[in-house]
Formats: structure tokens, C-alpha cells, sequence
């Protein structure tokens, strides 16, 4: 006989929440993922308590290599935002600086950053000069917990425009982080396609070095530019350990947008130092055939992507002064061995306070091996909340009455052959 429906069936198990689930951010949804104004309401001994235990957690994520200071982008978004940057027209985030009345300001705030979530367990890891969190966080190094100690002081008023209390006071700690020692920051992709829309033929095919891959922000870049014909990125970088953010953008642009790209797209990286790369075969392959050189190296030491890995310029190279010589010189007269007559060489560096010279030393590089100029750009960038006085801010731009600090973008041009008539 059939039992009444229902009457006695067993009330089905709940399934877990989190089974599908993708962790966001560290410590997501653990016991000190707490509303921010509950550790801000805290006393100072049972905010230095929380901190520490913050930093023994992120530890343990470190250890366990789930440390990310980044957020996960879902799939959606991360497709909108590449079919954004495939189908926006390449200037459309140059702008014009108020001073001089030039379009040259490659504009703080375009889309399409999202790719840089790819190399997020990665970009953590590196060296600034706000210090290698790597080292400070297991250590629970005192300057790093009294800079968290000041984030969560409601009476620190200067810190409020860094807070923000929608996000837990995890997701809070680990944006300031980011932001104080200057981790994370990428290449926009936008203004890659930008530049090399700007110096690619517009018919046939073309070939783009980046001598310093970084984050792949230039590589996805220059894959969205609009051409009938094969672009092909070449990449070379020291650190292996961003294979994973190389490939996933390949292959989000030749499977997921293949229907949508008019030409054929591809991307090699060679994972060996510039410096030792150029004097290889398959550099020689490419000398004199090279349509476009798209690169920004590291600021000598101000940006160390990885303190272990000795093939890495800062490492390898501990004066500046070596450095110059051996990396700096090699990568400027690399570019031009490899560009073809025409062909342009772009460098996005700028000084910092471990070498007040590299603006000048690319143009001084660049004059010694021939090239001539081909174009200047300013990449903008946010000013630091606290440092709006204008003579701290070494390069400035207003853009429609804002103002920005900006980073400059160097083009240079090999000179063409003169033909003359006999």
C-alpha cells in the first residue's frame, strides 16, 4: 500500500552553502571576517589581539598558498570587461592635459584591469619599497601591526578615507596592505591596445616584443587590437611562477572571443632574463622583422617581483650603476637589434628614490643607439591621499580640472633608411 505523500518521507539534508562557493578573499567567512565598525568599537588591547590573530590566519594562508590580497573577478564580469576592451575604441581613454593642451594623458580609471586577478596569488609576493609582506606578515613585524593598528583606530580621522564600512575589516586590511606598500599595481590593458594600435601596420601581419612580461596586462593588451591580420605577442620575463596568469588570458582571448577577434592572436613567453634572451636563436629569428617593442621594466629596486629568483634584474645586479649597464643598456639596444626600420621602441619607467636617473638614462640610451623620438604620453595614476601638495608631487597633470600624478611613456623610433635618388 502507498504511504501518503509526504507523510513519512525523511525531510531532505540541507546542502552547505559553501559547496559552491569560490573563496573571494582570505579568511573569507571565518571568525574574524567581522563587520569593520566591530573591530573599530574595539579597546586598543582588543584591537592589537584581533591584529595578531589577523596575522597568524594569514600565515597559515600563506603557508598553505591561498594568500591573495586581490579579489576573485567571476567570469562574468571578467568576460564583459574583456569584450569592453575588445570593442572600445583604442583612444578612448586619452585625454587632454589642461596645461599644455596635448592628447596625451593615458587616463587613471579605464576598465579593464580585471586580468590582473589571474596573477593574484602572485603579485602579493613581491619586494617594495613599503617592505616584502612575504617576510613581514609571519613575523608579525612591528611596523606592519602598528600600521593596522592605526587602520582600526576609529580616532585616526586621517584614515577614514582608506575605510570603507561596507567590506569587513578583513577585506579592509587587506586593501590597505595592498595600497601602503604598493603592491599590485599593472599595466592597464587599455592603454596597451592603445599603443599598439597607435605604431602596428595597419595591414599585414605584426609582431610585438614586451622584453618584461609582468602581469600580462600588455599581452592581453596587444591580443584586443584591432587587426584583420596575425598579431603575435612575444614576452619575456624571469619569473615562472606567472605561467598560469600567461596561458588563462591566451586562452580567454583564443577560445572564449575567438568568434569575435578578426585575425589570428597568439602569444609565446620565454621565461629567461632579457639581458641573456637577446643573444638566444630565437631572438636572432626576430631581429630586424619586429613591428613594436611595448615594454615597463622594473624600477631597478623599487619593484622586486620575486627576492628569491637571482635571474631577476634587481638581484642579479646590486648597484644601480650594474644595473644600468648590464640590464638598462641591453634592453634599449636589444629593442632596436629587434625593431625593424620604422619600428618603435615604448618605455613606460620612471625615477623613483633608488634611481633618481632612469628618466634621464632612456634618453640618453635610446640617443646612443640611434633611435629618434616617436612620442611622449603620460601615464596617469592617483595622487596618495596625504600627498596632494603640489612640489611632492614630482610629475603632475590636470585633467579636466583633476589633478593626477603621472608616469611617463617614452617612444622611440629606428630611423628608416634614406633613399635618394642617383
Amino acid at each position: 500500500m502507498r504511504k501518503s505523500q509526504g507523510a513519512s518521507r525523511k525531510p531532505r539534508r540541507p546542502q552547505s552553502l559553501h559547496i559552491h562557493l569560490e573563496e573571494d578573499y582570505p579568511l573569507q567567512g571565518t571568525r574574524l571576517d567581522v563587520p569593520l565598525g566591530a573591530v573599530l568599537s574595539r579597546s586598543p588591547k582588543q584591537r592589537t589581539r584581533y591584529i595578531n590573530a589577523l596575522l597568524t590566519a594569514l600565515t597559515r594562508e600563506i603557508t598553505n598558498d591561498r594568500m591573495a590580497l586581490k579579489l576573485r573577478v567571476p567570469f562574468k564580469r571578467e568576460m564583459r570587461d574583456l569584450r569592453k576592451l575588445l570593442r572600445a575604441p583604442a583612444d578612448q581613454y586619452l585625454y587632454t592635459d589642461d596645461k599644455t593642451l596635448k592628447r596625451n594623458v593615458l587616463a587613471k580609471g579605464s576598465p579593464g584591469s580585471t586580468h590582473a586577478y589571474w596573477s593574484r596569488r602572485q603579485m602579493w609576493k613581491m619586494k617594495t619599497k613599503g617592505g616584502d609582506l612575504s617576510d613581514m606578515i609571519p613575523k608579525k613585524s612591528p611596523p606592519l601591526v602598528s600600521t593596522l593598528e592605526k587602520l582600526f583606530d576609529s580616532t585616526r580621522t586621517n584614515k577614514e578615507q582608506f575605510r570603507d564600512h561596507r567590506k569587513s575589516a578583513v577585506r579592509n586590511a587587506l586593501h590597505y596592505l595592498q595600497f601602503d606598500k604598493g603592491v599590485g599595481t599593472a599595466f592597464p590593458p587599455f592603454h596597451a591596445k592603445f599603443l599598439a594600435d597607435r605604431f602596428l601596420l595597419r595591414d599585414g601581419d605584426g609582431i610585438v616584443v614586451d622584453p618584461c612580461a609582468g602581469w600580462g596586462g600588455r599581452l592581453l593588451g596587444t591580443l584586443c587590437v584591432n587587426r584583420k591580420r596575425h598579431v603575435r605577442y612575444i614576452g619575456i620575463d624571469p619569473e615562472k611562477r606567472n605561467r598560469g596568469a600567461y596561458e588563462g588570458l591566451t586562452r580567454r582571448i583564443n577560445v572564449w572571443l575567438k568568434r569575435e577577434i578578426y585575425g589570428t592572436r597568439s602569444a609565446q613567453v620565454y621565461y629567461k632574463p632579457f639581458e641573456d634572451w637577446i643573444r638566444s636563436k630565437s631572438a636572432r629569428r626576430l631581429y630586424g622583422r619586429t613591428d613594436l617593442v611595448m615594454t615597463s621594466p622594473p624600477y631597478f629596486s623599487a619593484e622586486n617581483y620575486n627576492p628569491s629568483n637571482r635571474k631577476q634584474s634587481a638581484n642579479r645586479y646590486q648597484t644601480y650603476k650594474t644595473w644600468r649597464d648590464k640590464f638598462y643598456r641591453r634592453l634599449v639596444k636589444g629593442a632596436y637589434d629587434l625593431l625593424k626600420p620604422g619600428g618603435v621602441f615604448v618605455l613606460n619607467i620612471a625615477d623613483v628614490a633608488e634611481a633618481p636617473g632612469l628618466e634621464r638614462d632612456a634618453r640618453v640610451l635610446a640617443r646612443e643607439v640611434g633611435f629618434e623620438n616617436a612620442g611622449f604620453f603620460k601615464l596617469a595614476m592617483s595622487i596618495s591621499p596625504g600627498t596632494r601638495v603640489q612640489n611632492r608631487v614630482r610629475h603632475s597633470v590636470f585633467i579636466n580640472g583633476k589633478q593626477f600624478k603621472y608616469e611617463p611613456v617614452f617612444c622611440f623610433r629606428r630611423p628608416s633608411p634614406c633613399i635618394t635618388n642617383t
